[in-house]
């Protein structure tokens, strides 16, 4: 006997996650493999941080809260608001499913960037929602034209990234403001901020004043970038009060865990660490743009931790000539980019190596 899953869900290809560094050490022969691929901090979390998840360990035994006081009260006070604007998760990607759960029913349209990062479209997909991709600017960032003129009678959720993946490009204080003047009632937008410790531009969009200022909008953000506990599985989210209850509905009685909850209370108290890091970060990125202008590569502007740009060969036969250099970086094909790829950010030595193999493989002419 055959069961047969839904049409949409059977036509689904899946998540595409970065290469291991075990699965290509094996292909490869290489003992040491750098991955620069998923964004992942090659800084790794704070001492504080560590000490937090280890001190946790012995109580394993019992379930988490559904949502740690600590935690909430952390956040809350770091960001100056009320912790009853706060849900926090199984990583950023539950909450952005969570919206599309508690707010899309069968057959309305869910917005999303184009190319960008594929639980978007999933999270419509699995609400029997409708997707529709909006095209990005030249530049990389969220066109936010398009997007309003992409909204239908029957648009319930808009998702947006800023800084976006896999462009990097961020959204500007003044399209935002034009954005919310003209977005119709009814509508819930979502920007994913998984990278918005990482933004140095003049004009950052204020997304916390227009929840503060009553607007249907919800931030997702998480500690699996800057803060170095991807493997712990941290996210969480601001909005109204009534937004976070009625997500409160629908999530899972216990799907955070007690360690990873620990960790990222530890992280918030280590301000110092992680402003080093996110400097550290930063001056990576200046020079790796300065580095790939020196090779006359044009990379999209990056606002992320990552850098993205064109390659002279078929992405995939690029990235798999770095593997056997020692390094895992990411094809973008899969994100609706083709022909590019996409590095991570990394202390100066790592990536002072990384270029030594791209020039292995594409000798200067």
């Amino acid at each position: 006997m055959t069961i047969q899953p839904r049409p949409d869900i059977e036509a689904l290809h899946g998540y595409s996650p970065g290469r291991s560094q075990a699965l290509v050490a094996r292909e490869t022969g290489r003992q040491h493999i750098i991955k620069l691929a998923s964004n992942e901090s090659l800084w790794g979390p704070s001492e504080r941080a560590r000490q937090a998840a280890e001190d946790m360990l012995a109580a394993v035994y019992r379930y988490p809260e559904v949502q740690p006081p600590e935690l909430l009260e952390a956040l809350a006070e770091r960001h100056g608001i009320d912790p009853r604007q706060i849900i926090v998760g199984n990583g950023a990607d539950e909450i952005l499913r969570l919206v599309a759960q508690a707010y899309v029913a069968p057959g309305q349209s869910v917005l999303y960037p184009q190319p960008g990062f594929s639980a978007y479209g999933f999270a419509a997909t699995l609400v029997s929602g409708t997707g529709i991709p909006v095209p990005l600017t030249p530049d990389g960032r969220n066109d936010l034209t398009r997007t309003l003129d992409a909204i239908r009678p029957d648009t319930r959720l808009i998702y947006l990234c800023s800084p976006n993946n896999p462009t990097g490009g961020s959204i500007t204080q003044a399209e935002w403001e034009a954005f919310l003047h003209q977005l119709p009632d009814g509508v819930l937008v979502v920007v994913d901020g998984a990278y918005w410790e990482f933004l140095d531009q003049p004009d950052v969009p204020d997304i916390l004043g227009a929840i503060q200022s009553g607007y249907p909008v919800l931030m997702a953000r998480t500690f699996s970038k800057l803060y170095a506990l991807a493997g712990l599985r941290i996210g969480w989210a601001i909005s109204t009060p009534d937004i976070i209850h009625t997500l409160q509905k629908v999530r899972d009685p216990f799907s955070l865990n007690l360690v990873g909850a620990a960790a990222a209370v530890g992280a918030l108290g280590d301000s110092a660490y992680y402003e080093d890091v996110r400097h550290q970060t930063l001056a990576a990125r200046a020079h790796f743009m300065d580095q790939l202008a020196r090779r006359h590569i044009v990379p999209f502007p990056s606002q992320a931790n990552f850098v993205t740009f064109p390659v002279p060969e078929p992405a995939e036969t690029v990235a798999q000539k770095l593997e056997y250099q020692g390094f895992i970086v990411r094809p973008t094909t899969n994100f609706g980019l083709p022909g590019h790829i996409r590095v991570t950010m990394a202390p100066p030595a790592v990536l002072d190596q990384f270029w030594l193999a791209w020039d292995t493989i594409h000798p200067a002419t």
